[in-house]
Protein backbone atom coordinates (compact mmCIF):
# COMPACT_ATOMS: atom_id res chain seq x y z
CA UNK A 1 0.00 0.00 0.00
CA UNK A 2 1.55 3.47 -1.30
CA UNK A 3 0.92 5.90 1.50
CA UNK A 4 0.30 9.47 0.44
CA UNK A 5 3.36 12.18 0.98
CA UNK A 6 1.17 14.43 2.57
CA UNK A 7 -0.19 12.17 5.07
CA UNK A 8 3.82 11.03 6.03
CA UNK A 9 4.57 14.75 6.20
CA UNK A 10 1.94 15.48 8.44
CA UNK A 11 2.26 12.61 10.22
CA UNK A 12 5.90 13.22 10.90
CA UNK A 13 5.26 16.51 11.74
CA UNK A 14 2.97 15.45 14.99
CA UNK A 15 5.49 13.15 16.18
CA UNK A 16 8.27 15.81 16.30
CA UNK A 17 4.74 18.18 18.26
CA UNK A 18 4.72 15.01 20.49
CA UNK A 19 8.61 14.17 20.87
CA UNK A 20 9.25 18.11 21.91
CA UNK A 21 6.17 17.97 24.04
CA UNK A 22 7.36 14.80 25.73
CA UNK A 23 10.85 15.84 26.14
CA UNK A 24 9.80 18.99 27.66
CA UNK A 25 7.70 17.54 30.21
CA UNK A 26 10.09 14.77 31.12
CA UNK A 27 12.82 17.88 32.27
CA UNK A 28 10.51 19.13 34.52
CA UNK A 29 11.51 22.76 35.80
CA UNK A 30 14.52 23.03 33.91
CA UNK A 31 12.59 23.12 30.78
CA UNK A 32 11.26 27.03 31.89
CA UNK A 33 12.77 29.48 34.22
CA UNK A 34 15.33 31.81 34.38
CA UNK A 35 17.96 29.09 33.88
CA UNK A 36 16.85 26.37 31.20
CA UNK A 37 17.61 24.49 28.70
CA UNK A 38 14.91 22.75 26.60
CA UNK A 39 16.88 19.89 25.13
CA UNK A 40 14.08 19.14 22.94
CA UNK A 41 14.98 22.67 20.94
CA UNK A 42 17.40 20.54 19.32
CA UNK A 43 14.98 19.61 17.02
CA UNK A 44 14.62 23.34 16.17
CA UNK A 45 17.43 22.28 13.15
CA UNK A 46 15.20 20.06 11.69
CA UNK A 47 13.67 22.46 9.18
CA UNK A 48 16.89 22.69 7.88
CA UNK A 49 16.18 19.64 5.56
CA UNK A 50 11.95 19.06 6.40
CA UNK A 51 10.19 22.31 6.39
CA UNK A 52 6.92 20.40 8.19
CA UNK A 53 9.41 20.79 11.67
CA UNK A 54 8.66 24.08 11.50
CA UNK A 55 5.17 23.33 12.57
CA UNK A 56 5.93 20.21 14.41
CA UNK A 57 8.27 21.99 16.89
CA UNK A 58 5.79 24.96 16.97
CA UNK A 59 2.92 23.05 17.91
CA UNK A 60 5.29 20.88 20.38
CA UNK A 61 6.50 24.18 22.00
CA UNK A 62 2.60 25.42 22.23
CA UNK A 63 0.98 22.51 23.49
CA UNK A 64 3.99 22.84 26.62
CA UNK A 65 3.78 26.45 27.29
CA UNK A 66 -0.30 25.78 26.94
CA UNK A 67 0.14 23.88 29.66
CA UNK A 68 3.27 24.67 32.35
CA UNK A 69 3.43 28.38 31.29
CA UNK A 70 1.43 31.82 31.11
CA UNK A 71 -0.36 33.56 28.21
CA UNK A 72 2.71 35.24 27.07
CA UNK A 73 4.80 32.25 26.57
CA UNK A 74 2.01 30.59 24.76
CA UNK A 75 1.79 33.57 22.23
CA UNK A 76 5.23 35.29 21.86
CA UNK A 77 7.36 32.04 22.60
CA UNK A 78 5.35 30.27 19.85
CA UNK A 79 5.89 32.86 17.72
CA UNK A 80 9.53 33.28 18.46
CA UNK A 81 9.73 29.27 17.45
CA UNK A 82 7.33 29.92 14.20
CA UNK A 83 9.93 33.03 13.44
CA UNK A 84 13.04 31.03 14.12
CA UNK A 85 12.24 28.21 12.19
CA UNK A 86 11.12 29.87 9.14
CA UNK A 87 14.98 31.48 8.99
CA UNK A 88 16.05 28.16 9.50
CA UNK A 89 13.98 27.05 7.01
CA UNK A 90 15.67 29.34 4.27
CA UNK A 91 19.01 28.84 5.78
CA UNK A 92 18.76 25.03 4.84
CA UNK A 93 17.44 26.11 1.25
CA UNK A 94 20.26 28.14 0.49
CA UNK A 95 23.40 26.06 2.65
CA UNK A 96 24.49 22.67 0.34
CA UNK A 97 27.57 22.10 3.48
CA UNK A 98 26.06 20.82 6.42
CA UNK A 99 28.19 21.72 9.14
CA UNK A 100 27.92 25.19 7.20
CA UNK A 101 23.50 24.99 7.45
CA UNK A 102 24.41 23.45 11.24
CA UNK A 103 26.53 26.19 12.68
CA UNK A 104 23.95 29.00 10.71
CA UNK A 105 20.61 27.35 11.10
CA UNK A 106 21.05 27.07 14.74
CA UNK A 107 21.78 31.15 15.23
CA UNK A 108 17.80 32.22 14.89
CA UNK A 109 16.37 29.26 17.40
CA UNK A 110 19.66 31.05 20.16
CA UNK A 111 19.09 34.33 19.02
CA UNK A 112 15.40 34.44 18.88
CA UNK A 113 14.68 32.93 22.15
CA UNK A 114 17.40 34.76 23.66
CA UNK A 115 15.90 37.61 22.86
CA UNK A 116 12.28 36.95 23.42
CA UNK A 117 12.08 34.46 26.57
CA UNK A 118 13.92 37.20 28.88
CA UNK A 119 10.45 39.56 28.36
CA UNK A 120 8.45 36.86 28.90
CA UNK A 121 10.14 35.26 32.70
CA UNK A 122 9.48 39.08 33.29
CA UNK A 123 5.60 40.17 32.24
CA UNK A 124 4.52 36.47 32.16
CA UNK A 125 6.35 35.07 35.56
CA UNK A 126 7.28 37.64 37.55
CA UNK A 127 11.35 37.02 37.21
CA UNK A 128 12.72 40.08 39.11
CA UNK A 129 15.95 39.33 37.54
CA UNK A 130 17.57 41.74 35.06
CA UNK A 131 16.79 41.21 31.16
CA UNK A 132 20.26 40.74 30.53
CA UNK A 133 21.09 37.98 33.11
CA UNK A 134 17.73 35.90 31.93
CA UNK A 135 19.17 36.77 27.87
CA UNK A 136 22.80 34.96 28.97
CA UNK A 137 20.85 32.04 30.85
CA UNK A 138 18.12 31.29 28.56
CA UNK A 139 20.75 32.36 25.55
CA UNK A 140 23.34 29.61 26.70
CA UNK A 141 20.56 26.90 27.29
CA UNK A 142 19.79 27.43 24.28
CA UNK A 143 23.03 27.36 22.61
CA UNK A 144 23.39 23.62 24.35
CA UNK A 145 20.05 22.50 23.14
CA UNK A 146 20.79 23.49 19.94
CA UNK A 147 24.22 22.78 18.86
CA UNK A 148 24.86 19.76 21.35
CA UNK A 149 21.38 17.78 20.82
CA UNK A 150 20.73 19.33 17.59
CA UNK A 151 24.05 17.82 16.42
CA UNK A 152 23.11 14.68 18.12
CA UNK A 153 19.72 14.29 16.28
CA UNK A 154 20.44 15.87 12.50
CA UNK A 155 22.78 13.46 10.89
CA UNK A 156 20.65 10.20 12.14
CA UNK A 157 17.46 12.33 11.73
CA UNK A 158 18.60 13.22 7.80
CA UNK A 159 19.72 9.84 6.72
CA UNK A 160 16.01 8.47 7.95
CA UNK A 161 14.24 11.24 6.37
CA UNK A 162 16.34 10.80 3.32
CA UNK A 163 15.47 6.80 3.22
CA UNK A 164 11.60 8.47 3.96
CA UNK A 165 12.06 10.40 0.73
CA UNK A 166 11.68 13.46 2.89
CA UNK A 167 14.24 15.61 3.20
CA UNK A 168 13.82 18.91 0.84
CA UNK A 169 17.45 19.52 -0.75
CA UNK A 170 18.98 23.40 -0.94
CA UNK A 171 18.10 25.73 -3.65
CA UNK A 172 20.92 25.00 -6.91
CA UNK A 173 21.84 28.98 -7.06
CA UNK A 174 25.07 30.32 -9.31
CA UNK A 175 25.69 32.94 -6.56
CA UNK A 176 25.69 31.16 -3.27
CA UNK A 177 28.95 28.33 -4.02
CA UNK A 178 29.66 26.26 -0.83
CA UNK A 179 30.29 22.51 -0.81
Amino acid sequence: MKVNMKVKRMAISAMIAALYFAACFAQGTFASGAIQCRLSEGLCLLPLFFPEAIFGVALGCLIFNAVQSTIYDVIFGTLATVIAGIMTYFIGRLIKNDWLRIVLGGLPPVIMNALVVPGVLILGMGDTSTYMYLFGTVGLGELIAVYVVGIIIYFPCKKLFTVLGLVEKPIQTNTLKNS
